[in-house]
């Protein structure tokens, strides 16, 4: 085990590590992830500091020299008092073990990070109450001098107090704008809970920090882009303060997980975010790390019509941060860590996440149509809790009620899905007679459901009865029959229809010549003028030779449906003389819904979603 020595006299620090042990912290670094390692520090400082209740700003420079670059890492977090001048370097010496909820828990980041960036460099701070600052430098030589490991300790006038810097003289990686923007976007994810307003609302902090690169502001990623129906209780829900007391460890770990449903699918955010002491370890998880899969306290495969399930998963605590699930480069998580899997007396993460997300994942693409989650974003008038994830503090809870999850039976979804599909059969729009936080969902499913725009469809105020909701096909075909009666006898009345009945009525004579028909205010008595006029055999009849003459994504599946074949084909050069193409697959709608892994009756659209999904995850 390597060792940290301070001399007794503040002007030099000695460091006796072993030299491989120095060489074997350059492995497995990148550019990326040594720079973030040297910001966790500088958290960890303005925790120590301040605990974080003041701002502070972590700046990332480069100097491009003749020969060489300047890699300068500078922060205002309070500076390091001038007897703690090799912690930054020094392995196995820390002074993190006096901050409770520390992000670099692991004592040896820093040094890797500042090895493997390059040499030489040097170090200068200024502890916020010091009347001057200290600095430092490491050398090849100093590392090729095995006898000799003491570092001189000088003062430092031109620094505020308050500040350390970080200059990495001779940066052993190339540098550009496509670098700098690179670096920005990993830190802008990394630190999300520190520098997104939206997500510190949710979480009760209010954190001041900036973050630049160059010049420029790091931007968070920022919260996600839930869905918040008012309905069926589909909205986000945050459950906080879950309490996982392990035996083996010395503090208790906080657990908190925030979930929903995005508003549209989006395969480059959906899945599971971990985050560890408020720092994001792994995103967009969509294997067993993040919950999914099969076997004891897993949600399940993850597959493209999960494409709007995100989850956000926190664990913090004041004690050691080694014992979190997370690997000594915070970019993976263990799975088996007791935290995550549990113990005998302990439920873990994932027995959590089944219980808290299971509702949510079962609400795919193919039971909750993008109708009801795609206009509810969180500004949406009649957007549930404000458009705000509903926060349920669950410290001292071990079970979670039915009432803080989603209605499993999606009751309004269903209801208005039926509404649209029978009103688009019909041939009608009522969006006058659905509730004002339905109106949305249903003018959107009405559109998908019809083959024509729905300012084509005829509004109407009457209300269907409940056999043209449930029967609707049926009903058109009835009165497709009375307008077929009607136009033999070259007459058009529709004055004793309702007028969610006239609308299909028009639409037949329309199609079929209404200016050739006589209008009367009478019909014969052998004529019915109405549904319920209909004999029994006409009713018979219309059921036999009258389809619906309007396609609905909804359709009553038959076996025919099912084995019918699907060609792809791909086409080249545009809609332009240039444009040729070729069959590329020839297979059958069964085999096609299989290898796809949805479910067999899936209507067309989701079909073609699925499969459009797949190929651009592949080309992509």
């Amino acid at each position: 085990m390597s060792q940290f020595y301070q001399d007794a006299t503040p002007d030099h620090a000695q460091l006796l590590p072993t030299k491989d042990t120095l060489t074997a912290l350059k492995s497995d670094v990148t550019l990326e992830s040594a720079i973030l390692e040297l910001c966790d520090n500088s958290l960890d400082a303005w925790k120590r500091s301040s605990n974080r209740t003041t701002s502070t700003q972590i700046e990332i420079e480069v100097n491009e020299g003749r020969d060489q670059t300047e890699l300068v890492i500078r922060d205002t977090a309070g500076g390091i008092p001038r007897e703690d001048a090799a912690m930054l370097f020094g392995l196995g010496k820390t002074a993190k073990n006096e901050v409770p909820g520390a992000i670099g828990t692991f004592g040896v980041g820093a040094k890797k990070s500042l090895v493997n960036l390059g040499l030489p460099f040097h170090i200068v701070s200024r502890h916020e109450s010091a009347d001057i600052g200290w600095t430092y430098r490491i050398t090849e030589e100093w590392f090729e001098d095995d006898e000799d490991w003491t570092v001189p300790v000088h003062d430092a006038e031109d620094i505020p107090p308050g500040t350390t810097e970080i200059h990495i003289e001779d940066l052993n990686y190339n540098w550009s704008e496509e670098t700098a923007e690179g670096l920005r976007d990993r830190l802008g994810r990394a630190y999300n809970l520190f520098l997104s307003e939206e997500m510190q609302k949710i979480r009760g902090t209010d954190y001041e920090l900036n973050i630049t690169v160059d010049g420029q502001s790091v931007e968070p990623e920022g919260m996600p882009d839930w869905s918040y129906p008012p309905f069926d209780g589909l909205h986000a829900r945050r459950y906080e303060n879950i309490e996982l007391d392990i035996e083996e460890f010395d503090e208790v770990v906080h657990l908190h997980i925030t979930v929903g449903l995005l508003t549209k699918k989006d395969n480059q955010k959906a899945g599971t975010d971990i985050y560890c002491q408020e720092r994001k370890v792994a995103g967009r998880l969509r294997d067993d790390q993040g919950g999914f899969g099969t076997g004891k306290d897993r949600l399940g495969n993850f597959n493209p019509r999960h494409q709007r399930l995100k989850v956000i998963v926190e664990l913090e605590t004041e004690g050691d941060g080694q014992a979190l699930p997370w690997d000594t480069q915070k970019s993976s998580i263990d799975r088996h860590n007791p935290l995550m899997r549990g113990t005998d007396h302990c439920r873990g993460v994932y027995n959590w996440l089944r219980r808290t997300v299971q509702a949510y994942f079962d609400m795919d693409a193919d039971r909750v149509p993008r109708a009801f989650l795609e206009p509810y974003g969180a500004d949406h008038p009649a957007a549930a809790n404000g458009g705000k994830p509903e926060v349920h503090d669950y410290s001292g809870r071990s079970h979670v009620t039915n009432e803080h999850r989603p209605d499993t039976d999606i009751p309004k979804v269903k209801l208005v899905t039926q509404k649209a599909q029978s009103d688009a059969t019909l041939l009608i729009s009522r969006e006058n007679a659905i509730d004002s936080g339905l109106v949305d969902a249903y003018n959107i499913q009405l559109e998908h459901e019809s083959d024509r725009n729905r300012e084509n469809l005829t509004q109407v105020t009457s209300e269907p009865p409940e056999e043209a909701i449930k029967h609707p096909h049926e009903i058109a075909n009835q009165i497709g029959e009375l307008a077929n009666r009607h136009y033999d006898y070259g007459v058009y009345h529709p004055d004793e229809l309702e007028d969610w009945e006239a609308a299909r009525y028009n639409s037949f004579m329309e199609r079929h010549g209404k200016q050739d028909l006589r209008i009367v205010d009478e019909l014969s008595e052998d004529l019915p003028a109405s549904r319920a006029e209909l004999s029994v055999a006409d009713r018979s009849q219309a059921a036999t030779e009258h389809g619906a003459a309007v396609y609905t994504a909804k359709e009553l599946e038959d076996d025919s449906k099912t084995s019918e074949d699907a060609e792809i084909f791909l086409v080249l050069g545009g809609d332009g003389e240039d444009e040729r193409g070729s069959k590329v697959v020839d297979t059958t709608r069964r085999e096609l819904i299989s290898q796809l892994d949805i479910d067999h009756s899936a209507s067309d659209e989701v079909l073609w979603e699925e499969l459009k999904q797949r190929l651009n995850d592949t080309l992509n």
